[in-house]
């Protein structure tokens, strides 16, 4: 199907079904040919890739594409046979990045068509608990797409760790929204997040037979100015509490990719 025909932005959520899934990181300190820190320059490889393999959706890490005069990425979906759907941030790079849009891209039978929202939280120091009760009741709905659910970075932290009982907990309600027909949580993020209470609650929303991807970029220094890549890909998958290994796929590229079937959605 041609691209000749992409839709202005829209405030329908698409109806995605995703079974088969690519999962894309990049390194930070890498810049590219075309001399931008983004996706940009091998995007159009990467999803021609993965359109190879049979998936019909492309999950990249956060900080994705630098929107500027000139670029569209929906250029690369040009020729795309399996891919219906392409996930990416949009952001402001410079000393420091600055996350701006996230948009989904899924192709219907006339054409792609874009759908956007924004971050709402990183974290829940400093929150009221008013908002992140009015995220779960107003802004999770319409990440709601499908057969999958979208929680950008620091967003799953509206469930709580307690280091008293050693378990997470739900005060908000948040997996108790999610709709029977969401299987999926895809969970972008910015940078690996080292605390060990992430993969717990990443472990824990999974439960019932869900799953839960979140990918992130490397390159990423502490205050100290060592990487906090550590070790194995940049990705953690989740399915009904156990982790499931995805192993980096290789490529020509100068990012990591994973291909994740979900034989079970």
């Amino acid at each position: 199907m041609s691209n000749r025909r992409i839709k202005e932005m829209t405030s329908r959520a698409p109806r995605l079904q995703i079974a088969k899934l690519g999962i894309v990181s990049r390194d930070y300190r890498h810049r590219y040919a075309n001399g931008y820190r983004d996706f940009s320059a091998v995007l159009p490889a990467v999803l021609k890739l993965l359109d190879r393999e049979g998936c019909d959706a492309a999950l990249f890490a956060l900080f994705s594409v630098v929107p500027r005069q000139g670029y569209n990425p929906t250029r690369a979906f040009v020729g795309l046979r399996h891919i219906r759907a392409v996930l990416l941030e949009e952001f402001r790079d410079g000393r420091k990045r600055i996350a701006q849009r996230y948009v989904v891209y899924w192709r219907t039978s006339n054409g792609w068509e874009a759908y956007a929202f924004t971050q709402q939280f990183g974290s829940l120091a400093g929150k009221r608990a008013e908002v992140i009760s009015e995220f779960v009741c107003r802004d999770l709905p319409q990440r709601m797409l499908g057969n999958c659910g979208v929680l950008l970075c620091g967003e799953s932290n509206a469930v709580k760790y307690s280091p008293r009982d050693g378990r997470v907990h739900d005060p908000f309600g948040l997996r108790a929204a999610l709709p029977a027909e969401v299987r999926i949580i895809l969970n972008p993020v910015h940078d690996r997040m080292t605390r060990f209470e992430m993969w717990r609650k990443r472990r824990y929303l999974s439960a019932g037979g869900r799953w839960v991807v979140s990918v992130w970029n490397k390159g990423k220094r502490d205050s100290g100015g060592r990487a906090r890549d550590g070790q194995g890909p940049a990705w953690t998958v989740f399915h009904d509490r156990r982790a499931v290994i995805v192993p980096r796929l290789a490529n020509d590229f100068a990012v990591e990719i994973g291909i994740l079937e979900l034989p079970d959605v």
